[in-house]
């Protein structure tokens, strides 16, 4: 499995461009950018997935997923946040978006094969009512849930801690090691963040 990561100034989100097997998947597009669209040009995408419904993870899907019919996939409770500004935080942030709708909603627990590539599904809420993780070998790819040294914020609409510190546990109580990557900052290991993330201790 290759994993290429993309940055976005400014809100500096991470968007992620996954090979498997035979398959591209792509995770969390902010925006079709030139990066983007040369390295999609080269293999068109199967699937979009998105780790949370905010607008800053979620605003190129519509664009990629028309350009090379890509089938967009996130956690059930987050999919008002595609067409609905104020769970997306566009009406915050001051952004437009177009409303579009989702292929695939996933439930807790979801097996999803891509490939030869079996893909869990973790709903860790707490951030948002939907926010899930995505497990992918010994990877995980946790959205705005869990950073290096820190988690995401839960003033927004859906966020709460209390839940949000339930979902750490989740992810603490995991079997085994992975390499983590998250929706902003640099990727980190899931021993690292036990030893060393407050909110992982």
């Amino acid at each position: 499995m290759e994993i290429k990561c993309i940055n976005f100034g400014g809100f500096g989100a991470n968007c992620y461009l996954v090979d498997t097997d035979d398959v591209r998947i792509v995770i969390d597009p902010f925006d079709l950018n030139d990066s983007i669209r040369d390295f999609l040009n080269t293999q068109k995408p199967k699937y979009i997935f998105l780790t949370h419904c905010h607008f800053d993870h979620i605003l190129g899907a519509k664009k990629i997923s028309e350009r090379f019919g890509a089938e967009i996939a996130i956690g059930k409770a987050d999919a008002i946040g595609l067409s609905d500004p104020y769970f997306s935080l566009c009406d915050m942030a001051g952004c437009s978006s177009e409303p579009f709708y989702a292929d695939i909603l996933f439930k807790d627990n979801d097996i999803f094969e891509v490939g030869g590539t079996k893909i869990n599904v973790l709903h860790t809420p707490g951030h948002t009512l939907g926010s899930v993780c995505y497990v992918l070998e010994n990877c995980i790819f946790t959205g705005d849930t869990l950073f290096e040294g820190t988690v995401g914020r839960t003033d927004f609409p859906g966020g709460d801690f209390a839940t949000l510190k339930n979902s750490l546990q989740r992810l603490k109580n995991l079997s085994g090691d992975y390499k983590l990557y998250p929706g902003h900052g640099q990727w980190t290991t899931m021993s690292e963040e036990k030893k060393t993330n407050p909110y992982m201790v």
